[in-house]
């Protein structure tokens, strides 16, 4: 009779790579790409090492909390059930998500912690683009390439469509509040731009047999 392998070395706390991601996250926003893990180690209350037995090294660590942001606006498991979803009740629920997390005015904080560290990391935008915003065009992708799939909307360009629901949903509303112009939109606005942002999609994009 065989007995499974043992794992060696300490089983990880996750509490302190949680600890470390919050840290890691608000220096990030206030020094940029420059701050030390030792200060995130600190901050955070745990030993250097432990960053990097983690994250390996600070790029692998912003990389995780973008991916972390990132599922703010819908994490893999609820991708999942987003799948099984009529169309526009995913697009609902995943619209939500995206536009509470897109209008928000810390935004532009993370578009100029990516643009400084562009400069001294070359990798670092795209890796950044994978993690968060290109993570969430996939997903909003595969959902289009479904609906087509079921008959719920037309043949068309899933890339295409993906950049017209989005820019749906953005408009110049995204840059007036990124910019402090506009305050930052309510539940209900967001609701309202996700649902209008949506009917105005499909208006275009529904399935007809007019298009056989």
């Amino acid at each position: 009779m065989t007995t499974a392998p043992q794992r060696r070395g300490r089983p990880k706390d996750w509490s302190k790579k949680t600890a470390i991601l919050n840290a890691a996250r608000e220096l990030f926003l206030q020094q940029g790409i420059d701050v030390t893990t030792e200060d995130i180690a600190a901050a955070a209350g745990v030993a250097k090492a432990t960053i990097y037995a983690y994250f390996g090294d600070k790029g692998t660590l912003l990389e995780a909390v973008i991916h972390r942001e990132s599922d703010l606006t819908i994490s893999d498991e609820q991708f999942k059930q987003s799948l099984a979803m009529p169309f526009e009740d995913a697009l609902k629920f995943y619209g939500m998500g995206y536009v509470s997390f897109i209008h928000r005015r810390e935004i532009l904080g993370w578009d100029k912690l990516i643009a400084s560290a562009a400069l001294k990391f070359p990798e670092i935008p795209e890796r950044f683009f994978k993690a968060g915003p290109g993570r969430g065009q996939e997903m909003l992708i595969s959902l289009i390439k479904q609906a087509v799939l079921r008959k719920e909307v037309k043949v068309c360009e899933p890339v295409m469509a993906a950049d017209d629901l989005t820019g749906l949903w953005l408009g110049f509303t995204n840059i007036e509040v990124t910019l402090g112009v506009k305050p930052e939109l309510t539940d209900d606005e967001i609701e309202n731009r996700v649902d209008h942002g949506i009917a105005v999609f499909m208006s275009f994009y529904r399935y007809s047999d007019r298009y056989l």
